[in-house]
C-alpha cells in the first residue's frame, strides 16, 4: 500500500513528474490525435499542426519500493513494475493461469512427471547485450531453487542442469505435475538473468543489476521518487502480433517510457491524473471510485485481486493452539472487517475458500460453515477448551503504511475485546513489519496480509511450513505432497477439498476474510492496459 510521506514531498514530486520528462499537463479530452506514441501525424487539411501525444506513460504503483529483484521482492508494487516488462522467465501463465512458454519455446515432461526438459528460445537478448544461453537460464533457475526453501521442498532439492546449447531440464526424485504452473505464477518468481550478474551478488542474495529480457529496461532508480524504464530494442517477440493474455504472450513496448511515480497521497494521485501528468494508477482509495467513473475522460476497472487473511503465529504463543485459533475465527465477523477497510460491497465479496472462485477446478466451499461466525459464545467454547484465562493479549503484528491493513486490525481489536479477548496491535512501519514477522515469532500471535491468486493450492505461501506463521502440521504437509504428485488436476482436486474442510474444521492456519477487489484508473487516452493481480503496461499505447 502506499507510503504516507510528509505534504510537502507529495508536492514536490507531482511537480517533478515534467522533470522527469513527464508529458505536458492537458487533460486527456484535449490532447490531439497521433498515429502512434511519440510520432506526430502529417498536418491536417487546414494545416494546423498536430500536437503529438506523450512519450512516457507515467503510473503511479500502490506502494513504494526500489528492490527490483522479484525473486526476493514478493511485493505487488515490485511485480507490477517489472515482471513480464523487464524480466521474463521459462514458463508464463494466460488469463486462466495455465502455463504458457516464455523463455523456453516449448517442454516435455516425461509419464510420471519426474523429469521436465525445456527447449530454449533462440537469440533472445539481455539488456546487456549478451545472447542468453542454456548457462544463464541454468543459472537463474537454480539460483530460485537454492534461493527460496519451499521451491527447494518443490522441486525435492533437484537443480537445473545443461543439456545442450538450446536445452535445459531438471529430473526430481518424486513426481511433480505442476512445476511449470511454480515456475510461472510462484510469488518468487525464477527470473532468468545473465549468469555473470548472479555471479556478482552480494551475501545477501540480492540483485545489484537489474538487467532481463523484457521490452522494457531499467533506465534510473531515484530512491523515494520514481523508476524509470525505457524501450529495449533489442526485444524479440514471442507468439503471435495481437495474441496476448495474462501475462504471456506478443509484447510491444510501444510506449518509449514507462515512469512510476510514488506519489504521497490520493489528492496527489488525483491532481496528477486530472491534469494529464498521471496517466495509469491502482494506488488511489476506494473513496475515489464515483469521480472517475462518471467521467469518460477516465477508463475505470473493479477487478478481483486478493484475500487479506489473519495468518496465525503458529510457532510459539497463544496462537500455537490451533484450540484457541479456532477460537479467535469464532469472533471475527468478516463482513464487518472487509467493510471498514474498503467502505464499499463493490470493493469485496465474502468467500471461504482458499481459492479464488474463478478458479473453477480448485474452488470449493468446504467448511464454510467456521467462516464468518461472528459467534462470541462459540469463541469461549473454543478458548475454554484451549485453556486461555482471558489475561494474556492477543497480539497482532500490522504494517502502519498498509492503511487497509491496520483497518482491519483495529476493528478485528473491537471485536475481540467485545468478546472478552485483550487484544494489542504492534504496529510498525513497512520494513520494520517483516523483520519481525520473519525472525521475532515470539513477539507476536497473528499478521494480517493478503494473497494473490495461485494456480495450485500448494503454492499458497502462507501452507509452507518455513514461510511466517509456519504451517508444520504434518497432514497438511502430507496433503499438500499428494496434490503435488498426484496424476491429474481431477485427483488434486479431491485431495483439496477434503483438506480445505480439515483447515477450517480443526487446524485453523488462517482465517481468510475475503476477497478484495482492486481499483484501477487510467485515462482514456491510453489503450491496451491489461489486469491479472497487478496492471499489465507491456502493450499499452497513446490513442487519439
Amino acid at each position: 500500500m502506499k507510503k504516507l510521506f510528509a505534504a510537502l514531498l507529495a508536492l514536490t514530486l507531482l511537480l517533478s513528474l515534467a522533470a522527469c520528462g513527464g508529458s505536458p499537463a492537458q487533460s486527456p479530452a484535449t490532447q490531439a490525435p497521433a498515429e502512434s506514441a511519440g510520432e506526430a501525424p502529417a498536418e491536417n487539411a487546414g494545416d494546423v499542426p498536430a500536437v503529438a501525444l506523450p512519450t512516457e506513460l507515467h503510473v503511479v504503483p500502490p506502494e513504494l519500493t526500489t528492490n527490483l529483484d522479484i525473486m526476493n521482492n514478493t511485493s505487488d508494487c515490485a511485480s507490477l513494475m517489472v515482471s513480464g516488462s523487464v524480466f521474463e522467465q521459462l514458463v508464463s501463465v494466460d488469463a486462466d493461469y495455465q502455463p504458457v512458454p516464455e523463455l523456453c519455446e516449448s517442454w516435455e515432461i516425461n509419464e510420471d512427471s519426474t523429469e521436465y526438459i525445456y527447449h530454449l528460445r533462440q537469440g533472445v537478448k539481455f539488456h546487456n547485450g549478451e545472447t542468453m544461453t542454456a548457462e544463464d537460464v541454468v543459472a537463474s533457475m537454480n539460483r530460485w531453487i537454492d534461493g527460496i526453501e519451499a521451491v527447494s521442498t518443490f522441486v525435492g532439492g533437484s537443480h537445473f542442469e545443461k543439456v545442450d546449447d538450446a536445452t535445459v531440464k531438471i529430473t526430481m526424485p518424486t513426481p511433480f505435475a505442476y512445476l511449470n504452473n511454480l515456475i510461472g505464477a510462484y510469488a518468487n518468481r525464477p527470473i532468468i538473468v545473465p549468469a555473470s550478474v548472479i555471479a556478482n551478488i552480494d551475501e545477501t542474495g540480492i540483485l545489484t543489476e537489474y538487467i532481463g529480457t523484457g521490452p522494457y529496461l531499467v533506465s534510473e532508480i531515484k530512491e523515494d521518487q520514481y523508476v524509470k524504464l525505457e524501450k529495449f530494442d533489442g526485444y524479440q517477440p514471442y507468439g503471435t502480433d495481437g495474441d496476448f493474455s495474462g501475462w504471456a504472450g506478443y509484447k510491444h513496448a510501444y510506449i518509449p517510457t514507462v515512469v512510476f511515480d510514488f506519489l504521497a497521497d490520493d489528492n496527489s494521485i488525483i491532481s496528477g491524473l486530472q491534469t494529464g501528468q498521471v496517466h495509469v494508477t491502482s494506488g488511489i482509495g476506494y473513496d475515489s471510485y464515483d469521480m472517475f467513473a462518471s467521467d469518460d475522460h477516465y477508463n475505470v476497472t473493479v477487478t478481483a485481486a486478493q484475500m487479506p487473511m489473519l495468518i496465525f503465529n503458529k510457532a510459539a504463543g497463544l496462537a500455537a493452539d490451533a484450540a484457541f485459533r479456532r477460537g479467535i475465527n469464532a469472533a471475527l465477523n468478516m463482513d464487518e472487517i472487509l467493510y471498514g477497510a474498503y467502505g464499499s460491497q463493490d470493493f469485496y465479496s465474502l468467500n471461504s475458500s482458499y481459492m479464488f472462485p474463478s478458479q473453477e477446478v480448485w474452488y470449493t466451499d468446504a467448511g464454510s460453515e467456521y467462516y464468518n461466525q461472528a459467534d462470541p459464545e462459540a469463541a469461549k467454547a473454543y478458548l475454554d477448551e484451549a485453556g486461555y484465562d482471558y489475561t494474556e493479549p492477543f497480539k497482532i503484528l500490522v504494517a502502519s503504511d498498509s492503511p487497509d491493513f491496520y483497518s482491519m486490525a483495529v476493528i478485528i481489536k473491537g471485536q475481540l475485546e467485545a468478546a472478552g479477548i485483550p487484544c494489542e496491535l504492534l504496529t510498525y512501519d513497512w520494513s520494520t513489519f517483516v523483520e519481525i514477522r520473519n525472525n521475532e515469532p515470539d513477539q507476536y500471535n497473528a499478521f494480517i496480509t493478503s494473497f494473490a491468486a495461485k494456480t495450485v493450492p500448494s503454492m499458497n505461501l502462507y501452507l509452507s511450513s518455513s514461510w511466517a506463521g509456519w504451517c508444520t502440521d504434518e497432514r497438511v504437509q502430507s496433503d499438500l505432497a499428494a496434490i503435488n504428485a498426484s496424476s491429474s488436476v481431477e485427483e488434486g482436486a479431491q485431495i483439496w477439498q477434503a483438506l480445505q474442510q480439515y483447515m477450517w474444521e480443526d487446524y485453523m492456519p488462517v482465517s481468510n476474510f475475503g476477497i478484495q477487489n482492486d481499483l484501477m484508473i487510467s485515462t482514456s487516452n491510453v489503450e491496451g492496459l491489461s489486469y491479472l493481480e497487478r496492471i499489465c503496461y507491456v502493450n499499452a499505447q497513446f490513442v487519439a
